[in-house]
């Protein structure tokens, strides 16, 4: 009984390690430039958000400079979260049952994201110090306003897959 326990415990840590991962990993891409055909200043992320706060010529500039001097390497450290991410897929697609494997795996996720979380936090305070007291308030209503769409799509997706499971265990 005490061992189920401990492996139920373990499987829940795994989980919620990759979970995190994944999502450091959606923020990360989320912060990103806008794709596609979408008009820069139009579409998602910090391009949007950079459009929205209004920030003055030579704001720009400094904006533009402090993200410059770290794409690169925060690149980089996204690539690096990306892999692993790819490698912890891997190992749930072929050995899921082996714990130490998955362990390993969700771990190398979890280092990944924090050196990427590490290097955004660098950037956000680089920002920050550019930024008017207005205008940092109004990027943490705009990221509020982004969290609170992003939870009611999870709470949506969460629902339906309850459901699924209640309709399929009668």
């Amino acid at each position: 009984m005490q061992q189920a326990r401990k492996n139920m415990m373990r499987r829940k840590f795994t989980l919620a390690a990759a979970l995190c991962a994944l999502l450091l990993v959606a923020a990360a891409a989320w912060s990103g430039a806008p794709g596609g055909d979408v008009p820069a200043g139009k579409g998602p992320g910090l391009t949007r958000m950079l459009t929205e706060l209004d920030l003055s010529a030579a704001q720009k500039r400094e904006v533009a400079g402090i993200l410059k001097a770290n794409r690169d390497s925060t690149k980089a450290l996204r690539d690096s979260v990306k892999s692993a991410m790819d490698a912890l897929r891997g190992v749930m697609a072929k050995t899921p049952g082996d714990e130490a494997a998955v362990r390993a795996a969700a771990k190398a996720v979890a280092d990944a994201a924090v050196e990427l979380a590490v290097a955004r936090g660098r950037v956000k305070a680089a920002m920050d110090a550019v930024l008017t007291p207005e205008q940092r308030a109004k990027r943490d209503a705009l990221r509020e306003e982004f969290r609170d769409k992003w939870k009611a799509r999870r709470l949506e997706r969460q629902g339906e897959l309850d459901a699924w499971i209640e309709s399929n265990l009668s």
